[in-house]
C-alpha cells in the first residue's frame, strides 16, 4: 500500500509530518487548500471554528450592518466592525441588532447605539444580548404588556410609562 499526499481543504491546515488535517481554531482562518497553518484574523475581526475567512466582529466590537457580505467585511474590517458602545455588551459575532444592554439601561430601538441609564426607573430590563448573564430578555417589539427593554407593565422612554391607562409612573 502506498500513501498519497493530499491537500487540506480550506478552513483546515496540517503541519509538515502530520497525517491529517485539523480545523482552524476560532479567531483564525485558512482561505486556500493546502495551507500549512491557519492565519490569525486581522483586527477587529473574528471567525468560527473551521472558517475560510474572517467575517464576524471579535469581542468588544459589533457589526454595523448585518447584511454586509463576508468578503466586504474581510476587506474593510474597520468600516464594518465598530467599537462596542459604553454600557453595552459585545460578545464575538454581535451585530447592531443583537447589541447587549445591561439591566438598568435602555435604548430606543435595535438600530441605535445610544444607551441611557435608567436613573428614575428601576424597570429597565435591558436587551440581554449574548453576554447578558442575568436573563435572556431581548429588546423586541412591545408584547405582553411591556415595552422594548422594559419590565412587564412598563413602556416608553427609559421605561417611565405605564402600560395601563389606569396607572401613572411615580418617581416616589
Amino acid at each position: 500500500k502506498q500513501d498519497t499526499c493530499a491537500l487540506c481543504a480550506p478552513g483546515t491546515s496540517s503541519n509538515q509530518g502530520n497525517h491529517s488535517c485539523s480545523e482552524c481554531a476560532a479567531g483564525t482562518y485558512a482561505a486556500n487548500p493546502g495551507q500549512g497553518e491557519c492565519r490569525r484574523c486581522p483586527h477587529p475581526l473574528g471567525s468560527g471554528v473551521g472558517d475560510v475567512t474572517c467575517s464576524i466582529c471579535k469581542e468588544g466590537f459589533y457589526l454595523r450592518d448585518a447584511t454586509a457580505l463576508a468578503d466586504e467585511i474581510f476587506r474593510y474590517p474597520t468600516k464594518h466592525c465598530k467599537a462596542c458602545p459604553l454600557d453595552a455588551n459585545c460578545a464575538t459575532n454581535t451585530t447592531l441588532e443583537t447589541l447587549g444592554v445591561q439591566r438598568d439601561y435602555w435604548r430606543a430601538s435595535l438600530l441605535t447605539t445610544e444607551i441611557h441609564a435608567c436613573d428614575a426607573s428601576d424597570h429597565c430590563s435591558g436587551s440581554g444580548g449574548s453576554t447578558d448573564t442575568g436573563s435572556s430578555r431581548r429588546l423586541l417589539a412591545a408584547s405582553g404588556g411591556a415595552g422594548p427593554g422594559c419590565d412587564l407593565g412598563h413602556t416608553g422612554p427609559l421605561c417611565e410609562w405605564c402600560v395601563s391607562d389606569e396607572q401613572y409612573f411615580s418617581r416616589a
